[in-house]
């Protein structure tokens, strides 16, 4: 029993290493000649989740994206593939077009914690730990550090915009079967923190992603990690509501002005036959189907 689940440690984290090289990056949004005077100003940082990835038109049909079009929010989004929470804190300090965009923005809308796990150094370590159940100090300590920079992260965004709403996505968990193992403790302790940081600064609004992706495997996509293009649909559909119980939006339903196109990572990385050989392998381990 015990080879039988190092093997299937090991397998999975070759995947998780395959997945941390991705074939390319999607560009930010900003296009500030399109922006309107008197329209709320949304700005968009963080991770992959954020910016997208599982959309290969995310420019047009990220769910942030759906939102900014339905509420007729300017919209600036800066989230980037496997930035985690210390890149984050980088960008609000030194990055001077995303310092400006804090400052400029009304509502700002975050995703990030989980790749302080998953785009790890020693993600095949804490992947074949977790698995085993004998790295839990480890698992403690990542989010520990998480919890650190999110109330620096806090504090820098308050430092430049005192009035801004700060909305931040909880983590969900993509997988099930197998792979389910490390990756629900990676994510419950990134919420956690998230509920803790929200205790700590009242102000914070968390929007609850977990819910609405984990256990639904229909809304991910091939890469079985992000969001597909019906799952950001559903993300934007749930996030307008907040918005709207919260005043900062008119509309509950999401206007669709670009249909989202799914990324199939795997079959763009491998070709299509090591590809979907591939992404089979990985949907049996991880039971997304």
């Amino acid at each position: 029993m015990k080879t039988t689940k190092k093997l299937l440690a090991l397998f999975l984290s070759v995947i998780l290493m395959a997945f941390c090289f991705p074939l390319c990056s999607f560009a930010v949004y900003f296009d500030e000649e399109a922006e309107q005077e008197n329209a709320v100003n949304f700005l968009v940082l963080g991770d992959s989740i954020a910016e997208g990835y599982g959309v290969r038109n995310a420019s047009q049909a990220a769910y942030a994206r759906i939102v900014a079009d339905t509420n007729g929010y300017n919209y600036r989004n800066f989230a980037r593939m496997a930035h985690d929470t210390a890149d984050l804190l980088y960008e609000i300090t030194s990055i001077e077009t995303i310092v400006e965009s804090v400052r400029w923005a009304d509502i700002i809308h975050i995703s990030t914690g989980s790749n302080n796990y998953l785009a790890s150094p020693d993600v095949v370590s804490i992947a074949i730990g977790a698995l085993l159940g004998v790295n839990n100090k480890r698992l403690d300590a990542i989010a520990n550090e998480v919890y650190a920079d999110y109330l620096k992260i806090y504090d820098r965004i308050r430092e430049l915009n005192p009035n801004a709403t700060i909305i931040m996505d909880t983590v969900y968990c993509a997988w099930n079967g197998i792979g389910h193992i490390p990756f629900i403790k990676a994510a419950n302790r990134v919420n956690e923190k998230l509920h803790a940081l929200q205790k700590e600064h009242g102000d914070i609004i968390l929007f609850d992603l977990d819910s609405i992706i984990t256990g639904h495997p229909e809304l991910i996509a091939d890469d079985c990690v992000h969001p597909n293009a019906e799952g950001n649909v559903r993300i934007a559909e749930a996030m307008l509501k907040l918005l709207f119980e919260n005043g900062l939006g008119d509309n509950t339903e999401p206007v669709i002005l670009c249909e989202g196109i799914d990324y199939n990572y795997y079959v763009l990385q491998f070709g299509k036959i090591g590809g979907g050989i591939i992404g089979f392998i990985v949907k049996v381990l991880t039971l997304n189907f």
